[in-house]
């Protein structure tokens, strides 16, 4: 298994992220660590328990899903209950996830991670990461997902075309995203039109662009 390379956030760690988020001092996105904060600025509010580490790009995309769950709406079901983040992908991503994710909210849903190590493991799930350490993987995982109000996401180039909701890009040296709005609404999934001003490119919908 490759371990992703570390994607230094101008030599922030995550607890000055925070920190610099509860200034209200973010000024755009100039920058990986811009990215970032926008990122935390989306959530309603950072970890307590954010570590002092370098932020890694899986510290990004971790906290990316994070944000996530706060600008979809899923199918209707219960009021109450755990919302399950799902991942294929290295521990080291599993456990970014839970430092962004343990003990948090969204409305009165608890949030879990779960890893996912074949496609019966979707189950349950209300966002699935498909990383690329699970790329022999995506076909069936994306199959056993459909039309089961999961939001799908990927750093796998191409995600977009074959029916993946979101890609996660690299652009100048940025980690950003992209929507795929078509499959996203055949499974009953809605996403945020503020959360679609930030991703880079939007298919699917009045106005879409290309393929990234």
């Amino acid at each position: 298994m490759v371990k992703m390379q570390t994607t230094q956030a101008d030599s922030a760690t995550l607890a000055e992220l925070c920190e610099l988020r509860r200034r209200r001092i973010f000024q755009g996105q100039g920058s990986i660590l811009g990215t970032l904060l926008l990122a935390l600025i989306m959530c309603g509010g950072c970890p307590t328990h954010a570590q002092s580490l370098p932020a890694s790009r899986y510290d990004i995309e971790a906290v990316y899903l994070f944000d996530f769950a706060k600008f979809v709406r899923w199918p209707a079901g219960p009021e109450q209950g755990t919302l399950n983040i799902c991942a294929a992908a290295p521990a080291e991503f599993i456990d970014a996830l839970k430092k962004v994710s343990t003990g948090e909210h969204i409305d009165t849903h608890p949030l879990a991670v779960r890893a996912v190590q074949s496609p019966g493991d979707v189950e349950g799930c209300a966002i699935l990461f498909i990383g690329s350490s699970a790329k022999t993987g995506m076909e069936s995982l994306l199959a056993a997902s459909a039309g089961k109000g999961i939001l799908t996401v990927s750093d796998i180039p191409g995600f977009l075309d074959q029916a993946g909701m979101i890609q996660f890009l690299i652009v100048n040296n940025r980690v950003r995203f992209a929507v795929n709005l078509r499959p996203a609404a055949s499974s009953g999934v809605s996403l945020s039109s503020e959360l679609l001003k930030v991703a880079v490119n939007v298919k699917g919908g009045a106005g879409s662009g290309g393929t990234p």
